[in-house]
């Protein structure tokens, strides 16, 4: 199983059979195939490449996919080393499972095997190296800037996190939310061209995640404090002026999830709900001092996992479960309400399931169609419908 192996094409479609919509499904594996974490670009800007992570070869590894014809590449060879983004996923080798990114203008993708940072080209399949972490860190997912010349990740304590997986996958009860406030954390900022890495945040006792360079600003940068008992899920880090705190008006009574950057940078996006009422849920997005929220509501018959994405018009968002659990939804925010217009059913996962079997809709660079992963068929794989 080599780099440059290809596949013959995988493509079906079918008509969905709640909305009768076209959908394509793109891999036919039985092994888990799944799109890079959704608010990172799986398709490259030029629309040519499909970006996914595959375990068809006993462990997980990249490949790209020709959306024209359909052919599919193997683009590494990984080792096995420790590849879980647990405690998200069960325990897998090879490369980083959700944690790849694209960058350096679409030319390469980013990722990690064990504590490595590398990039293959998406063309020449070339590999670079470009930094190794300490033992004691295990890296998080990578995010990247628009054009790709930044990369921003969070680190955890190894021993701490392995100790604590490997009772979780021997059948140990899974470890209460105090736990994970145990670790140390950091987020590391690197220059994809070069390797060139800086420490810019160091928390003790405080679980990072998400971490999310601004499009616009790169000593900027959006993270959340991950499974935090107190109502400060999203915090903002300003390098250039060393300042490092929650975003404001973070409700006591309201939970917030999924945050990221708008793409001009003005907005973080979110969705959330209340504490006190699991039929009320919400999504949006607020200024970054947060003087200004935006938020549109909805009812759910209770407590439900959902993904909002933003499309490129800045005001439509797509989600993949909360009001329309089982369903691919496009969301119109309208005078406080979210009004669901369903795409199609992706009848994938449940609360708590593995992250790879998540849909997380995200969108092709022209915004014209919604990329999802789904275990419809008994593994993932993934899926591609029209927005429109």
């Amino acid at each position: 199983m080599t780099v440059g192996r290809t596949y013959a094409s995988e493509w079906r479609e079918y008509m969905d059979p709640l909305t009768h919509r076209r959908v394509r499904q793109l891999t036919n594996s039985t092994a888990e195939d799944y799109h890079l974490y959704f608010y990172n670009p799986s398709i490259t800007p030029d629309g040519k490449y499909l970006i996914f992570i595959s375990e068809r070869t006993g462990v997980s590894n990249l490949f790209r996919m020709d959306l024209q014809h359909g052919e599919i590449v193997q683009m590494t060879d990984a080792r096995p080393a420790r590849a879980e983004y647990w405690p998200f996923t069960e325990a897998i080798k090879g490369v980083g499972s959700c944690l790849p990114a694209i960058g350096n203008r679409g030319q390469e993708v980013f990722y990690f095997e064990g504590n490595d940072l590398f990039a293959v080209e998406i063309e020449s399949l070339k590999q670079r190296s470009l930094l190794s972490l300490p033992a004691d860190r295990r890296p998080s997912m990578l995010q990247a800037n628009p054009s790709g010349d930044i990369l921003v990740f969070a680190t955890w304590d190894e021993s701490l996190f392995m100790e604590r997986s490997q009772r979780a996958y021997s059948g140990e009860h899974f470890p209460d939310e105090h736990f994970f406030q145990e670790t140390t954390s950091t987020i590391m900022r690197v220059e994809a061209e070069t390797g060139q890495a800086e420490e810019v945040l160091r928390k003790e006792n405080f679980w990072i995640n998400h971490v999310h360079v601004n499009p616009q600003n790169h000593d900027l940068i959006l993270f959340c404090h991950e499974y935090s008992p107190s109502p400060d899920r999203m915090w903002l880090l300003d390098v250039a002026n060393e300042k490092c705190a929650p975003v404001p008006s973070q409700g006591a009574d309201e939970w917030y999830e999924h945050e990221f950057w708008s793409a001009d940078g003005q907005r973080i996006c979110f969705h959330g709900g209340l504490a006190h009422d699991n039929t009320k849920g919400f999504c949006g997005w607020c200024s970054p001092d947060g003087t200004d929220y935006t938020k549109a509501y909805h009812s759910t018959s209770g407590r439900a996992y959902a993904h909002y994405n933003l499309h490129s018009d800045g005001t439509t968002m797509v989600t993949d479960g909360e009001a329309r659990p089982g369903c691919i939804s496009k969301v119109h925010l309208q005078n406080g309400r979210q009004e669901f217009e369903i795409l199609c059913r992706h009848d994938s996962y449940t609360f708590g399931d593995d992250q790879r079997c998540h849909p997380h809709p995200s969108f092709t660079p022209d915004g014209t169609q919604v990329i999802f992963t789904s275990n419809r068929t008994g593994s993932s794989n993934i899926y591609l419908t029209d927005w429109n």
